[in-house]
């Protein structure tokens, strides 16, 4: 019943809005009216972005976003998929088509806060690559990217250019006394995160010396001294995987 009389309506304005003798004022106002029915139907809102991951040691590596899209076929991969499909299907994560991510000149698809080294789609579940869950990419819950949950993107700059944390100050590593008599050498792998002041936090080793070494490590790479990540010229908190070698001369 609403549905005709609004119908009827519309179409008794139509028709006098035609007659010749209808004030300029009049047709104004019918226009009006015709531009908010237009407008009801309104764009679907996104949210703020996302995160996912594959229960990985090493966290997410850095590298580009994937395209963005009304829907979500394939969640995002930084590794090769292990069984080529016939039909390939782009990976994508959820948010409007036109959205441009951020520029990171990297050919593997990853997290472009994430840190450089071997492909990982880090600690976090439900597919994606990150810290968090359910096919996204970054440390939220959602099949976007951003610093909310839900899914979309959030305003965190997607046209920003970012630069991974470098070395500015470096200690070497000492022998501990029992990998000396040993003849023991080999090589620490450890993740780090590199604040916005330059100095290594929640330093942890992923693959172990012993013998003391993986201490001394620790002691070295605590000292050193970073050029942190940037996000458009302005310093922001990064992981990073180092490599810290112990070799007898």
């Amino acid at each position: 019943m609403s549905l005709g009389i609004h119908a009827g309506a519309i179409a008794l304005l139509i028709l006098i809005s035609s007659h010749p003798a209808i004030r300029p004022g009049a047709r104004d106002a019918i226009d009006l009216l015709h531009a908010r029915i237009a407008r009801l139907v309104a764009p679907k809102a996104y949210r703020g972005g996302g995160g996912g991951g594959q229960q990985e040691l090493l966290p997410a590596s850095r590298g580009r976003l994937p395209k963005f899209a009304p829907h979500q076929f394939t969640p995002p991969s930084a590794r090769e998929p292990e069984v080529q499909a016939v039909l390939m299907i782009e990976p994508t994560l959820i948010g409007p088509p036109h959205v441009k991510p951020p520029e990171v000149d990297l050919a593997g698809l990853g997290d472009p806060l994430g840190r450089d080294g071997p492909p990982s789609n880090g600690p976090g579940k439900g597919g994606g690559i990150g810290g968090g869950r359910d096919g996204g990419v970054g440390s939220r819950n959602g099949p976007g990217y951003g610093d909310e949950d839900g899914g979309g993107l959030s305003a965190m700059g997607f046209t920003s250019h970012i630069t991974a944390p470098s070395v500015l100050y470096k200690v070497e590593p000492e022998f501990s006394e029992e990998a000396r008599k040993a003849k023991y050498q080999g090589t620490v792998l450890m993740t780090i995160e590199v604040g916005e002041d330059g100095k290594p936090h929640r330093l942890r080793i992923l693959r172990s010396l012993g013998l003391g070494l993986d201490e001394k490590a620790i002691e070295a790479v605590s000292r050193w001294i970073f050029r942190p990540a940037q996000r458009n010229g302005r310093p922001i908190r990064a992981a990073a995987t180092i490599e810290v070698n112990f070799r007898l001369l």
